[in-house]
């Protein structure tokens, strides 16, 4: 679990909680439980699909929870495949966007995406993990315990992306739980050595 950058589709949290969110209820609505916006196999079918109404009701229902984050990645997930988004829509994700804590990367990529979408595919120009992998691969960059290459940035709490309301997402959470707990012993020790090395 972790973040690789503060851009789009870069860290766990999105995709363990946001994208399988947002597929989940597309999957619902669809009535195709194999259905997927993000990188899906048949683009067209799901383009198609999205068209047909289900982008509207997918919108319409993460309003009515008033869930942000799925307003603005419904938006983006559909904006890579190139759906017919109207304006009216688009003009509503930019007021929602304004209004949600989001990393500075990733809202402007968002920004950007929303100026300069005509309903042909957009590109946010999003690093995966393995991207920013081989990307670190050739820089200098700090080598961890045993000599491995850390990938993960420092993810403020307050920003991560939620949620849809009223689901549970209890093994995400108990995950970032155990993570902080790691993170509270690792400083408890590293306090405990330098006291005692005096």
């Amino acid at each position: 679990m972790g973040a690789w950058g503060y851009g789009l589709f870069q860290s766990d949290n999105e995709f363990d909680v946001v994208v399988s969110d947002i597929d989940e209820e597309a999957c619902k609505l669809s009535k195709d439980p194999k259905l997927t916006l993000f990188k899906p196999k048949k683009e067209k079918r799901v383009v198609k699909k999205l068209n047909d109404g289900l982008f509207r009701e997918l919108l319409q229902l993460f309003v009515r929870k008033e869930w942000n984050h799925g307003v603005i990645y419904l938006a983006v997930l559909s904006m890579q495949l190139g759906a017919k988004i109207p304006a009216k829509d688009l003009a509503y994700v930019h007021q929602t966007l304004t209004r949600s804590p989001m990393y500075e990367e990733a809202k402007a990529q968002v920004q950007k995406g929303l100026e300069g979408y005509k309903g042909e595919a957009w590109d946010f120009e999003s690093n995966g993990l393995v991207e920013t992998a081989n990307a670190s691969s050739s820089a200098e960059e700090e080598s961890g315990p045993g000599g491995f290459m850390l990938l993960n940035v420092m993810e403020k709490w307050n920003l991560m992306q939620e949620g849809m309301p009223g689901k549970r997402h209890d093994d995400y959470y108990s995950r970032v739980m155990l993570l902080i707990l790691t993170w509270i012993l690792q400083v408890v020790q590293m306090v405990g050595r330098s006291k005692w090395s005096r």
